[in-house]
């Protein structure tokens, strides 16, 4: 399995702060990806968010996290990849 099927079917990633962020193979009216895929983030009660069409590279996704200063967040999806490639190698 590579990363990208690996993020698809997670449920998402959640920090303490109540962001959340989710991997889909599609947009809101747009046919499934097979490259990229799109990452939202959900920043709760706070009207914030983002949803971005991305390459399914791990730095896209910590450039973006980070970019919204979701630190947390993205250590939370950061151990679960390494956790996933250790137990894939």
């Amino acid at each position: 399995m590579d990363l990208r099927k690996f993020l698809l079917q997670q449920r998402g990633f959640a920090d303490d702060n109540e962001n959340k962020v989710y991997f889909t193979d599609r947009g809101l009216y747009q046919e499934p990806q097979d490259e990229e895929f799109w990452l939202f983030l959900d920043e709760g009660l706070r009207c914030g968010g983002t949803a971005r069409k991305i390459p399914c590279d791990k730095e896209y996704i910590k450039a973006v996290l980070l970019g919204c200063g979701k630190i947390d967040l993205w250590q939370k999806v950061f151990s679960n990849i390494e956790k996933w490639k250790k137990e894939n190698s």
